[in-house]
């Protein structure tokens, strides 16, 4: 009974969704600006570490990954930019971030094989967005009422402003873009245990975003290393 009701909610809320959907789009504007930050500074780090031909090789497709990351959180695509790795489940009656993350990755190299390189980068800024969403932890403890507009308004407005926001320290290596979701909402967790007893909502907004945003263009910088191995591993590297 459970498992239908939630089965019904889910396709209620999409199409409810659906139907305020050009209305949203009236008043709100999804530039995704900070995303497109995280692409920028992650892919300066795979020159910064050793990794120029990659580098050379991803610089030429990076406003294809940003249309990617833009479209990701477009006509309410976000609602499946949730993951709790305790539970495995994201936002209640509707798809959750490790399989639709999947998804993008799968389709970014289903399109390179077929020779359509923008739209396969576009696939993978999709699947980075939410690599990158998973180190904030409304996205994995599924809070939506916990602070979120205000703290992505926070990061919104100071992710340029402050310099300890960029990340210096290398690329996270990992196996998969599932591990990548799993990897950063165990992160963000942690994340939210060490500033959740800080009094004043800015102070505590700054030392988190001091730790997720570093976190997002380090493990981005490591699913664009991924992706082009497995391009080598394909004989696809060109």
């Amino acid at each position: 009974m459970g498992k239908r009701f939630e089965k019904y909610y889910g396709k209620f809320l999409r199409r409810f969704l659906k139907i305020i959907n050009p209305v949203k789009k009236l008043v709100i504007t999804t530039d995704c600006e900070v995303h497109k930050f995280n692409n920028y500074h992650a892919l300066k780090l795979l020159k910064q570490y050793g990794y120029e031909n990659d580098y050379e090789f991803l610089k030429p497709y990076i406003e294809d990954i940003n249309a990617g990351s833009v479209w990701a959180d477009q006509d309410f695509r976000s609602i499946a930019h949730f993951y709790n790795p305790n539970i495995e489940r994201g936002l209640f009656g509707n798809n959750h971030s490790l399989a639709l993350t999947k998804d993008y990755y799968d389709n970014a190299l289903k399109y390179w094989k077929e020779g359509s390189k923008d739209k396969s980068m576009f696939y993978l800024g999709a699947c980075v967005h939410i690599i990158q969403d998973l180190t904030i932890s409304q996205h994995v403890k599924i809070r939506l009422l916990d602070e979120h507009r205000q703290y992505e308004n926070y990061v919104k407005y100071t992710h340029d402003l402050v310099k300890e926001y960029i990340a210096h320290k290398p690329p996270i290596l990992l196996g998969s873009p599932e591990k990548y979701i799993r990897y950063n909402a165990i992160r963000a967790i942690r994340i939210d245990k060490k500033v959740k007893n800080i009094p004043t909502r800015k102070l505590r907004f700054y030392n988190k975003t001091l730790y997720s945003l570093p976190l997002a263009q380090r493990t981005t910088a490591g699913c664009y290393i991924l992706f082009i191995k497995e391009l080598k591993n394909s004989c696809l590297y060109e």
